[in-house]
């Protein structure tokens, strides 16, 4: 409550926030009069689990408010009921957690000899679910450059916890920890930029390394060099948790050029980003508005075809009506270069490819 009162009396009602925001364009016509409801007793569920937590309103914001950071409180607090959550398709939640978590779509490998024996590749749910091929071609390249690197196919429960059920999070991310402190991992490389910040915050005894910045301080793969100068320009979008890590923003856009693949920015990237429309399971809490989202981000670009390093992103873009495209494929998919767009996959075949890349895993 005290921080609330102080960023009420802090907010300029300059409506900075609103321009890039469809919640707070969606609920309300003033941020300070939002601000003024959230220090009362109304009960504001669906606000509250309608915020994206992508952040963009304190990163636009002169006086450094943030809603998200109330947003996140007021979710721990309704999360103590399962009934409230339960309203916000949380039961999907539980599924996926459930399964993510179990014995058939986790595995890891770590091998005793290497100079890089106490670094892990870990690729995340998203891009498992989307195309072991490229997993395997991935930590194929990093084991010939890394030599002794291991893997890691686990979820860092990021859904419990954005959705507030702080209980169960930490039950989950305990079990990501103790396989990390089995493999004597001092380094994990991320794919994926929900796991990139949950280690990194949560797990400061370890090193968290972004793919992106590990792949733009080596060789990569051969056909790549300048395979992409005669493709039409491609919009790129960063993806919203790691606005504030501006070395996955540079080195994104080396690996861009090292492509030669043309660019455009959006008007709002890197700290200033917004969100593609699937941050904070919107779309389960708030699928009409995840949608709007979506659509929104996807259209504020001319150009057919939009790059992310985020897989939930690249398929947001596609939703959006646009040829969403993973930096990934452009760099591990060597038959990229002729479609320059992902093939729609449905939640069965998403399962399956996970259980496929999880045998891989087992198989080194």
């Amino acid at each position: 409550m005290k921080n609330l009162l102080l960023d009420y009396d802090k907010c300029l009602d300059c409506s900075k926030c609103m321009k890039g925001c469809l919640l707070l364009d969606e609920f309300t016509s003033s941020p300070k009069s939002l601000l003024k409801e959230m220090k009362g007793t109304r009960s504001l569920e669906n606000i509250t689990f309608s915020c994206a937590s992508c952040n963009y309103c304190q990163s636009v914001c002169p006086e450094d408010i943030s809603f998200k950071k109330h947003f996140s409180k007021a979710k721990k607090e309704y999360a103590k009921s399962d009934d409230i959550l339960n309203n916000y398709g949380y039961k999907s939640v539980l599924f996926h957690q459930k399964n993510s978590f179990s014995k058939y779509f986790t595995s890891k490998t770590k091998f005793t000899k290497g100079e890089f024996k106490n670094m892990a590749f870990m690729p995340g749910c998203a891009l498992s679910s989307y195309s072991p091929k490229i997993v395997k071609s991935i930590y194929t390249h990093l084991k010939e450059l890394l030599p002794g690197i291991g893997v890691i196919q686990q979820c860092c429960g990021m859904p419990t916890r954005t959705l507030g059920d702080m209980k169960r999070f930490d039950k989950l991310y305990s079990y990501l920890e103790v396989d990390l402190e089995y493999m004597g991992c001092d380094t994990v490389v991320t794919a994926c930029e929900n796991c990139y910040m949950s280690i990194k915050e949560l797990s400061p005894h370890i090193k968290v390394k972004s793919l992106y910045e590990v792949l733009d301080s080596i060789e990569l793969p051969k056909f790549t060099t300048k395979a992409y100068v005669d493709i039409p320009k491609v919009a790129l979008h960063d993806p919203c948790p790691t606005r504030y890590e501006s070395i996955l923003h540079v080195s994104v856009r080396n690996l861009m050029d090292k492509l030669g693949l043309r660019y455009e920015e959006f008007k709002n990237s890197k700290e200033k980003t917004e969100c593609c429309g699937s941050g904070g399971m919107l779309e389960l809490t708030n699928p009409k508005l995840a949608l709007k989202q979506i659509k929104n981000r996807a259209n504020q670009t001319k150009c057919d075809t939009i790059v992310s390093y985020c897989q939930s992103c690249s398929e947001s873009m596609s939703k959006g009506g646009k040829n969403g495209v993973h930096i990934l494929d452009l760099i591990f998919d060597e038959n990229m270069k002729e479609k320059m767009k992902q093939k729609k996959k449905g939640t069965v075949k998403k399962w399956f490819n996970r259980y496929v890349s999880k045998k891989m895993i087992d198989k080194l």
